[in-house]
């Protein structure tokens, strides 16, 4: 008590706190690489132990740091100037953080909300063309991000992947609307009702499912949904090797296709663009990771997956 250990270590949680917040706003700006915010709380972390070892062997005097020789009268003085420290470091924390609540997530949520309406807002229409019947009206649909049900969280990436790649064969389709990636994936992890999405994003049909992934076997679950009604136009359930994940994403773009009616010469077809599960993999990785803003991981990651199938 006497060496003030205890302020110490308050004023180093406060400040420390701080840093980070500060760290991570600026990471996130920059578009830093995990491992940057990973060595920053580390370094904070280690600092701790350091900071109550230093306080209960030293104490800061008008001539600088020396040994703490047990002398009480400079006992006062050194526990003033702690007391300020807390104070301003507790301040300033809480100044931050109504700054982040009050200003930053509104804006956030508002940036957020107005890049759903702009990518899924339906071009203008001149007024020498037709108006849009009910039937092309109908051809619309939002694919969402299909949800990991592995128990590796890391297989985030997979499903991710897997529910673009079947966006990306639905939007070859000519007469069907298909709603652009990062206006569906806004409601990545968001338990919404499935009528306001379709409400939200302007489609009549959406797209969700489930994947779990163990080694080699997959289980894919997908069902088609009506927006108007709620209810199932059609589902289906695909038990796999990651050597026929291709067969099967060709399989849900015709199914679909054929739930909404929507009548094409040729269903869309990707083909296989390997014969590796491992290069697919690191794949959808690497296009998972561009999306996080990361393009040097990404690079890694298509460089290994060039190394498995050139």
């Amino acid at each position: 008590k006497r060496r003030n250990v205890f302020r110490v270590g308050i004023a180093y949680a406060i400040t420390g706190w701080l840093i980070a917040q500060i760290a991570g706003l600026a990471a996130a700006s920059f578009f830093a690489p995990d491992w940057v915010m990973k060595m920053i709380i580390t370094i904070l972390l280690l600092g701790f132990p350091i900071a109550m070892v230093m306080a209960w062997a030293y104490e800061m005097t008008p001539e600088g740091l020396r040994r703490d020789a047990g002398d009480e009268a400079g006992q006062s003085a050194n526990t003033a100037k702690l007391d300020r420290t807390i104070t301003i470091a507790l301040i300033t924390a809480l100044a931050y953080f109504a700054y982040d609540k009050f200003v930053l997530d509104p804006e956030r949520d508002a940036a957020l909300l107005e890049s759903v309406a702009v990518q899924s807002k339906e071009p203008e229409v001149a007024v020498e063309q037709p108006a849009v019947t009910a039937e092309a009206q109908s051809q619309s649909i939002a694919v969402l991000p299909f949800v990991n049900m592995s128990s590796d969280p890391e297989q985030e990436y997979f499903s991710d992947g897997l529910s673009e790649e079947i966006l990306n064969l639905l939007s070859k389709v000519r007469g069907l609307k298909v709603t652009a990636r990062t206006s569906s994936f806004a409601f990545k992890g968001k338990n919404e009702d499935v009528r306001y999405i379709g409400k939200t994003l302007n489609v009549s049909t959406v797209l969700e499912g489930s994947v779990r992934k163990s080694g080699e076997q997959v289980r894919i679950t997908t069902q088609l949904i009506d927006v108007s009604s709620g209810t199932h136009l059609w589902s289906d359930t695909y038990d796999r090797t990651l050597t026929d994940i291709f067969t099967v994403q060709d399989n849900v773009a015709s199914e679909i296709l054929a739930a909404l009616q929507v009548h094409v010469s040729t269903a869309p077809t990707r083909g296989r663009p390997t014969e590796n599960p491992e290069a697919y993999a690191l794949l959808l990785k690497a296009k998972a990771t561009l999306s996080f803003g990361d393009p040097f991981r990404a690079e890694t990651f298509l460089n290994k997956a060039i190394e498995l199938d050139p």
